[in-house]
């Protein structure tokens, strides 16, 4: 990588295949033309007519272009591209990383109408890519848009928070010959900054969302543990999902459902032989619950005072079977919020419960410019990060904690897990069905077991109650098994045919990590093809994802 300074402050980002010229910093989408500029030995200051940016050049020692920048004078802006409207020179093709769970994640031809890019993007051509990234998210959320006239901009979201002298983690760009290679290249590298987890064997767990739904019930769940006892497959959790509270928010409160209560529930998993998981929305607050009764302070207020308003529910049918009809937003900046979120997980920890999903977690990451917190200094990343390190700590570290509807790079070192994409249903056509599975499993491989196992969703293997055809039903359950993440399904597995049973023992994982590669990433084919090299044999997986026939050949 090389860099070059132009005396009007502009600057060339060199790669060996991919380049960006013309560069310059922008603050609030607008590129600087500043007052004054003096250029420097390794960079360039940029004089305003209110404070300066100071942006700093440097090859380290694994080759990679940094680009430091620093602010001063500048409180209460709210975004700063220490990159912005760069030309694209020589590249084709552009890798997007979705914000989190649904994407939208995918490998575009430059020129279309392009989302924007979270945490990492690259530019390529055929023989080579241009990667650009941040290794550190833990305050500041990073976004990559690509203009109709093909320049790149890299842009830090402060939230309006960002104080009057301020530092933004390094910006990142490097070559690679291929676009797998690299992206898991740059992950381990954003990785190994974040802390990510790597300490547990895949997950293999049955949830009672995807058949009972919101009914399941302390006697279903008996029965249920009967027949997973009697297959005698090692599922190590038994995840109990939404419905079990009267209201979202009293997650302590069981309603009718559970006479005994969770304390009761959790032993009865254990007594069973697995380990109890339980469903947790840590950010939704019901307006009939008694939280939101007693502590109307602590949930997110637009910026009139009006609480935040996330979700309706005003007809028919009632969400997870509650009463509310308005759904708010805890704001865990409130310290006491934060002090209840780690009073709950405490006491399921206490009551036995070890692995934890934690949904709706995106409800939390309203721009703090846009809204009225108890702490307006923090950004939404601050606070969901500091959420999840209540969380850690009240479960402990041998807890398996899952993410679902979360972005992705502010969760690295907190998740043991993390769900990709939208839930699956009994049925292909949507909604509910693959469709955004089928694109987002294969874009999110490259940080399979480096941030964390990811989790395509539940396997739906039954031969009953299903609209899903055999060779559907097949098909995904290969796919979602041999993508080496995180496997689970809903389904009563006693009641399922033998074929079916025999189906789902081969795709329980392994006790360690295997992820696929996937040859044709980065390349506009139709069909969707996984390999894995093992040491008893090489394996190739071809799925046709569309409903028209494809003949394709492979070597």
């Amino acid at each position: 990588m090389e860099y070059k300074i132009h005396e009007d402050g502009s600057f060339d980002i060199i790669g060996r295949f991919v380049q960006l010229s013309n560069c310059y910093p922008a603050i609030e989408g607008h590129s600087l033309r500043p007052a004054a500029l003096r250029l420097e030995a390794d960079g360039i200051l940029y004089c305003l007519a209110r404070g300066s940016i100071r942006l700093r050049f440097h090859i380290d020692g694994e080759r990679r272009l940094v680009i430091d920048c620093d602010a001063e004078g500048l409180s209460g802006v709210h975004d700063i591209a220490p990159v912005a409207q760069g030309q694209i020179i020589n590249a084709e093709r552009v890798f997007v990383q979705g914000f989190g769970m649904e994407g939208p994640s995918g490998d575009y031809m430059i020129g279309e109408q392009l989302p924007d890019s979270h945490g990492l993007t690259a530019l390529h051509r055929k023989d080579g890519i241009l990667l650009a990234y941040a290794e550190d998210h833990r305050r500041f959320g990073l976004g990559f848009s690509l203009s109709a006239e093909q320049r790149l901009s890299a842009c830090f979201n402060l939230e309006g928070t960002g104080g009057d002298r301020l530092s933004l983690p390094a910006l990142y760009l490097e070559d690679a010959k291929d676009l797998c290679d690299g992206l898991r290249r740059c992950a381990g590298r954003i990785a190994a900054a974040m802390h990510a987890r790597h300490d547990k064997a895949p997950a293999f767990f049955w949830s009672s969302w995807y058949y009972a739904y919101e009914t399941m019930d302390q006697q279903t769940l008996e029965e249920t543990l009967d027949g997973l006892k009697a297959s005698a497959l090692p599922f190590q959790y038994v995840e109990l999902d939404a419905g079990y509270t009267p209201s979202l928010g009293d997650w302590l409160t069981p309603n009718h459902r559970w006479p005994g209560g969770l304390r009761r529930a959790a032993q009865t998993i254990l007594d069973a032989g697995f380990r109890p998981g339980i469903w947790v929305a840590p950010f939704i607050v019901g307006d009939r619950s008694a939280l939101y009764r007693e502590h109307p302070d602590w949930v997110l207020h637009d910026r009139d005072g009006k609480p935040v308003i996330q979700l309706r529910s005003y007809t028919e049918p009632k969400l997870w079977g509650n009463p509310d009809c308005d759904y708010f937003v805890l704001d865990t900046s409130h310290p006491e919020a934060l002090a209840y979120i780690s009073q709950v997980f405490k006491a399921l920890r206490s009551w036995g419960f070890s692995f934890f999903k934690t949904d709706f977690m995106l409800w939390n990451m309203h721009d703090s410019s846009t809204v009225r917190r108890f702490d307006p200094s923090l950004t939404s990343v601050q606070i969901l990060r500091n959420t999840l390190a209540a969380i850690r700590a009240a479960i402990g570290e041998e807890s398996y904690l899952l993410g679902c509807i979360a972005p992705f790079m502010p969760f690295i070192g907190y998740a043991d897990g993390m769900r990709l994409a939208g839930d699956c249903g009994a049925r292909w056509a949507e909604p509910f069905g693959p469709v955004n599975m089928l694109r987002e499993l294969p874009c999110d491989n490259y940080f399979n077991h480096v941030f964390w196992q990811n989790d395509p969703d539940a396997m739906l293997l039954r031969d009953f109650d299903t609209n899903l055809k055999p060779r559907e039903a097949r098909s995904l359950a290969l796919l979602q098994a041999l993508s080496g993440g995180v496997v689970s399904t809903s389904d009563p597995v006693h009641r399922l045919g033998d074929d079916r049973k025999r189906l789902l023992r081969l795709t329980q994982p392994g006790e360690k990590a295997v992820s696929p590669e996937l040859p044709h990433l980065g390349r506009d084919r139709r069909e969707l093809v996984l390999t894995h090299r093992l040491p008893q044999g090489n394996l190739l997986f071809v799925m046709n994802p569309t409903d028209a026939p494809l003949t394709v050949f492979y070597r």
